[in-house]
């Protein structure tokens, strides 16, 4: 995935693709000034078949970014595919960051991961858990879901005294997570936890590996799976060399963004919401106004099972002894189908 680094390509991307029915069009945002010289063209391309998207230039998006839509000139399979965008005689592909949908989608079997930590404190040592993390793909990959969504916190940022790890140590273990994790074969969603791009040193290599707006403003966003509404929040915490909290989700943006988000959303739509913590505990007092569904998290305990209770909006919350927890969604109920505790990743 380390390719992106120079790509144009803003959105969609890998670990945000971009759900795709026939009848709609595919929202492409490129840096600005890539396709000035001559205009873009686009394909969806999985192997060696290649199906090619008619492209018209959509609002500007400011200086550093150009938007357009893209069209399927032709029906494609469902399934997952690469993105290729030509440039002036240049050829600039994001992997797996197309899913093109089922003309009718009549449920979701959604596979839930959280605090990956490729690196994880304990009270001797850092524990290496990429072993463990290798079989968890294998284990996705058995399990065949249509969604994986990651919670966060995929690698590790203090040592077993709390002390920031290097920053090599850091962007090796984003190398293994954007190496390791392209081999997940469903569409796969990741939000940022409080480790994940905690330092400024590392940030801009989080991003450049894994996508997203980078900068020092949350990446939020939402996607359409048929009838199911996912809006990923962005639970970022920044901290400084000495690793000391200097600021954390959410801000009064990213609330209203929700909110606006959720009454944008079809009525009739399932409404499941992702983050990797409430720190703060800011959403019982907008959850009257978004109709959720479901709400997954991890990092930490149960926030409050009841006040969830309180606006029918199930616990999604996955505790540290599980690795992955798969679910089945139909319609509004939400039914656990698989639970995978890391003891049993070796």
């Amino acid at each position: 995935m380390s390719a992106r680094r120079r790509s144009p390509i803003r959105r969609p991307f890998w670990t945000r693709p971009a759900p795709l029915r026939a009848e709609d069009a595919l929202p492409l945002v490129l840096a600005a000034g890539a396709a000035d010289a001559a205009p873009p063209e686009a394909r969806l391309r999985r192997g060696r078949a290649a199906w090619p998207l008619a492209l018209t230039p959509g609002e500007p998006l400011g200086p550093e970014r150009a938007a357009w839509a893209g069209r399927l000139v032709e029906e494609a399979p469902p399934g997952l595919y690469d993105l290729e965008v030509r440039i002036g005689g240049r050829r600039y592909t994001e992997r797996r960051a197309v899913a093109v949908l089922p003309e009718r989608v009549a449920g979701l079997t959604l596979a839930h991961c959280s605090d990956l930590h490729v690196l994880k404190p304990t009270a001797e040592a850092l524990e290496d858990r990429t072993g463990r993390i290798l079989a968890l793909i294998e284990r996705l990959n058995a399990l065949r879901p249509d969604v994986v969504v990651v919670t966060g916190d995929l690698i590790g940022r203090y040592d077993p005294a709390k002390r920031p790890l290097p920053a090599k140590t850091i962007r090796w273990q984003i190398r293994w997570v954007a190496e390791h994790l392209g081999e997940i074969e469903a569409p796969l969603y990741v939000t940022i936890g409080n480790h994940d791009v905690a330092f400024r040193g590392t940030r801009k290599a989080w991003y450049a590996a894994m996508g997203g707006a980078g900068g020092e403003r949350p990446d939020d966003a939402s996607v359409d799976w048929g009838p199911y509404h996912l809006s990923l929040l962005d639970a970022f915490a920044y901290y400084d060399g000495r690793n000391v909290l200097r600021a954390s989700a959410f801000t009064a943006d990213q609330l209203a963004w929700l909110r606006a988000d959720m009454a944008a959303t079809h009525p009739d739509a399932t409404r499941l919401l992702f983050a990797h913590y409430d720190y703060h505990r800011q959403l019982p007092g907008i959850l009257p106004f978004l109709g959720l569904d479901g709400f997954f998290y991890g990092h930490s305990g149960p926030l409050y099972p009841e006040e969830l209770e309180r606006h029918a909006v199930w616990d999604g919350h996955l505790p540290a002894a599980l690795a992955l927890r798969v679910v089945r969604v139909v319609g509004k109920a939400v039914e656990v189908r698989e639970s995978v505790p890391w003891r049993a990743l070796g």
